[in-house]
């Protein structure tokens, strides 16, 4: 099955993932995602991700976070992570539905993010007794640290107006008209130098990460591995989730 389709089209990629109804974000999903992102192109002077149907994304495989599988996704996405910011082109996410956990941090990843009024973003993971590691690095800095600590400690989504009201999104729209906005930004920044869009980028990446962000990502992702895998609780509220039962937490 392919969970990733490529198009191009004036300049613009659009990368689609195809993983329905949710898009879920497995280990071979997210394989193809790097691989389609790593074969951006120097004439891609925009690459857009989009989720085939109702949904953006609604996190990774939850059966993939299990101890006995849990190093290799998370292998995995990290390096999906670090292909995504290493895209020369500025990259906009188009979100609609579900964009959740591994979702939410693929779409903020992004240099756009736009969505639909009534997408749902979040990063459930505390329900689970889990973390989000990508997003605890990348929330503080894109919405700042209280809102980043509302999100990552309730684990209730906002909707795409709030994440525009927030700064998480630089556009809001009717869902019926997302594609036909989406499509505008993107050709105006395809509509750019190539070069001089990938001097921007380079520039401003370069002021946003500071030296510690790549540590502090290793770091995440060392706690996710390290601690929340082999923990009672994290075990405990994947299978909760899976079995559909009310988890009982131990607190450790």
């Amino acid at each position: 099955m392919t969970h990733v389709t490529v198009e191009r089209h004036d300049n613009i990629a659009t990368i689609v993932l195809r993983n329905p109804p949710l898009n879920i974000l497995t280990c071979a999903a997210m394989t193809e995602l790097t691989a389609a992102l790593r074969e951006s192109r120097t004439d891609d002077r925009v690459v857009v991700l989009r989720g085939a149907g109702k949904h953006f994304c609604a996190g990774a495989d939850i059966a993939e976070h299990l101890p006995e599988k849990g190093p290799a996704m998370l292998e995995t996405l990290g390096l999906l992570f670090s292909t995504l910011r290493d895209v020369p082109a500025p990259t906009v996410a188009v979100v609609r539905g579900a964009c959740m956990g591994a979702g939410l941090e693929l779409a903020a990843a992004c240099d756009f993010i736009i969505a639909a009024e009534d997408a749902r973003l979040g990063v459930p993971e505390i329900t689970l007794g889990v973390v989000a590691p990508i997003a605890s690095v990348d929330l503080p800095r894109k919405i700042g640290e209280a809102r980043a600590a509302e999100m990552l400690f309730l684990g209730k989504p906002i909707s795409g107006r709030q994440a525009a009201e927030w700064g998480l999104a630089v556009e809001v729209a009717m869902d019926a008209d997302l594609d036909a906005r989406a499509d505008i930004l993107a050709a105006k920044l395809a509509a750019h130098s190539g070069a001089a869009l990938r001097s921007t980028k380079r520039c401003i990446r370069a002021a946003a990460a500071r030296p510690i962000h790549a540590d502090a990502l290793c770091a995440a992702l060392g706690v996710y591995k390290d601690e929340v895998l082999p923990s009672a609780d994290g075990l405990e509220g994947l299978k909760a989730f899976m079995e559909k039962r009310q988890a009982v937490w131990r607190d450790r």
